[in-house]
């Protein structure tokens, strides 16, 4: 469970950083650009996950993944969050939890894709902050190295071990208790700087040096995520893209540590907004500005109108669509 039941009768150092708008949830909403999943079959396996990517086609110069595999990603996703389930709630749970919890968790919001360094294997080489690591895994294999197709990005070894959850779900509980007492003006707790530092470094005892430093280490954490702007080709302005699982988490703690109630941007006017409500993934979302409402407003009535002309001809309904030129699609590509 996400919610407490106890949030009321109970506060504890969490409400500081909890999602004022979202039942006492730490997770925010946000429109963050995940690349699609074609992970399958995640199983545990001697204390580790293991899980197999989809079979790839030749047709002609091109390979086929299957898009069913990615489409059941996308709704195993928005049902859990229907439910009121919260991707960052239950991922700083996970270090106490047992192997099957964490297998439930990877089966609902995906897989860390731990390459052979023990990191996400989006992630960047220098990352300049005194961020505390896993210890790299011991692999044999020269074919688990680079992606020939980026060299700046390792290719998964499609089995994580348990430990490594643990850890980084270790590292996401200690950021938010700092980051809750930071925000209450109080210093860090120095058993959770322990779990964040690099061996040797010790937080200063002042609050504003120790937001820095928390600051420095979130930014470890998104680099972990290649987190990154690009350019939406639907919509022409700018959006925030992350590789992962673990990018997505990063930017959830980075919202948090900000008190920020998450982040969206308009497709109307392009300006970044704090949702009041759950957010369309890759959809068209509106800020409140009037133009804007107005917008929306038009496109709802758009889409109603081409709801009734084509209901009753057999057109799946399954996904949300979001084609190119207001296109109809099955292909996760053009998904939400």
């Amino acid at each position: 469970m996400t919610l407490r039941d106890d949030a009321k009768s109970q506060p504890d150092r969490l409400d500081f950083v909890r999602n004022s708008r979202g039942a006492d949830r730490l997770t925010r909403p946000i429109d963050l650009a995940r690349k699609w999943s074609y992970v399958m079959d995640v199983r545990l396996h001697k204390d580790h996950l293991v899980w197999k990517d989809t079979q790839r086609k030749r047709v002609g110069r091109y390979w086929l993944l299957n898009g069913q595999v990615a489409r059941q990603a996308i709704v195993t996703r928005q049902d859990a969050e229907r439910d009121g389930r919260g991707i960052l709630d239950e991922f700083r749970n996970l270090c106490d939890a047992g192997d099957e919890a964490i297998l439930r968790y990877a089966r609902t919001w995906g897989v860390l894709e731990l390459c052979r360094h023990n990191l996400p294997s989006c992630h960047e080489f220098s990352l300049h902050v005194p961020l505390r690591l896993p210890d790299p895994l011991p692999t044999s294999d020269k074919s688990q190295g680079w992606n020939p197709n980026d060299p700046r990005q390792c290719v998964p070894l499609r089995r994580e071990p348990l430990a490594t959850w643990r850890f980084f779900s270790a590292q996401a509980r200690a950021l938010l208790n700092i980051a809750a007492d930071l925000q209450s003006v109080q210093l860090g707790d120095d058993s959770h700087w322990t779990m964040l530092l690099s061996e040797g470094i010790a937080p200063a005892r002042s609050v504003d040096a120790q937001r820095l430093l928390l600051r420095h280490v979130i930014e470890g954490w998104l680099k972990l995520g290649r987190i990154k702007p690009a350019i939406d080709d639907l919509t022409g302005g700018l959006t925030w893209t992350g590789a992962d699982l673990f990018g997505e988490l990063a930017v959830q703690i980075a919202l948090a540590a900000e008190a920020r109630d998450g982040q969206v941007v308009c497709v109307s006017c392009g300006k970044p907004y704090e949702p009041k409500r759950r957010v369309i993934r890759r959809g068209f979302n509106y800020c409140p500005a009037t133009k804007c409402q107005r917008a929306a407003a038009a496109k709802r009535a758009q889409r109603y109108r081409n709801r009734k002309c084509t209901s009753g001809r057999g057109i799946s309904t399954k996904l949300p669509y979001r084609g190119l030129f207001q296109g109809r699609t099955n292909d996760p590509l053009f998904s939400q």
